[in-house]
């Protein structure tokens, strides 16, 4: 066998993780080298396009005998994790652009306390979270989203109150009290930084690019939820989670347009419609992605 070929299919095991390579990786290439055809030199574009997806699924840390269930689960804590990162990011931001502000708050000094007790409160939550107290996570975020409430009700804006993901959060946490998901590992992990990026965009265009400001956030939405569905190839619990996070704005459109807090119904109810297009899509195709696995 050439000893070109055989360099070249060492060089692609390099994109594995290294305790892969050492637990798999002479088998592999022993199995690579002898299904080769002869004469060859390089690898074919089949092989290098599966030596490439096999290492992004060994870095996602997916275990292939994960029932569907468990997929869920762990699905479950990163949308959750990603609604409240995202929810005190965002409001995290407007307290920071409030105080340098210089002139008169847009929060009167009693919704500025509870909305400050809010995100402490949030952020215990995500801290929670990331142990495994989720108990501790439910209580703590309950009790930031009542204080959110107060805060609504004080300015008589339900938009200006801010933390609307608590809800779906919550919700999204409370199977875990019963059924634990495995811990955390690969690159699912790393979810809650997604929502950070959100947050960066939407600041970002609000400051720079007023004007188009919403075509902006709209299209990293897109971006964020056409990247989750190429990546159904490779772990199709970040899809769920991402699904289940964009789902959350058209919760919240519904639950404004019933409560009469927008000023075009009709208007919203299209936006809904087109809001709501990407999570289903996301969440229908990482099922079926999750329960086809599960039978293999």
């Amino acid at each position: 066998m050439s000893a070109d070929l055989e360099r070249r299919y060492t060089r692609l095991l390099h994109l594995y993780p290294a305790a892969y390579r050492r637990a798999r990786g002479a088998e592999l290439l022993e199995t690579l080298l002898e299904s080769a055809e002869q004469g060859r030199t390089r690898p074919a574009a089949r092989e290098v396009a599966a030596l490439v997806l096999g290492a992004l699924r060994a870095y996602a840390g997916r275990d292939r005998r994960q029932s569907t269930r468990l997929s869920w689960l762990v699905a479950f804590r990163a949308a959750a994790l990603m609604l409240l990162v995202y929810d005190l990011a965002e409001r995290a931001v407007a307290v920071a652009f409030d105080a340098s502000y210089g002139g008169p708050s847009i929060w009167t000094p009693f919704a500025l306390a509870l909305t400050l007790v809010a995100l402490t409160l949030g952020a215990c939550a995500v801290g929670a979270v990331l142990r495994g107290r989720y108990g501790i996570a439910v209580a703590t975020a309950t009790a930031a989203f009542v204080a959110t409430l107060v805060v609504t009700l004080s300015t008589g804006d339900v938009v200006f109150g801010g933390l609307w993901g608590f809800p779906l959060a919550i919700a999204l946490l409370v199977p875990l009290l019963r059924h634990r998901p495995p811990p955390a590992a690969g690159l699912v992990r790393y979810a809650p930084v997604l929502p950070l990026l959100l947050v960066l965009v939407d600041q970002g265009a609000s400051a720079v690019l007023p004007g188009i400001a919403g075509i902006l956030q709209r299209g990293a939405v897109l971006a964020l939820c056409a990247g989750s569905l190429l990546w159904l190839a490779v772990d199709e619990r970040l899809a769920m989670a991402v699904g289940l996070l964009v789902l959350n704005t058209m919760l919240i459109q519904t639950a404004f347009l019933v409560g009469g807090g927008v000023r075009s119904p009709a208007g919203a109810a299209v936006a809904m419609a087109i809001t709501g297009f990407a999570p289903v899509v996301l969440l229908l195709a990482s099922a079926t992605t999750a329960r086809r696995r599960a039978r293999i």
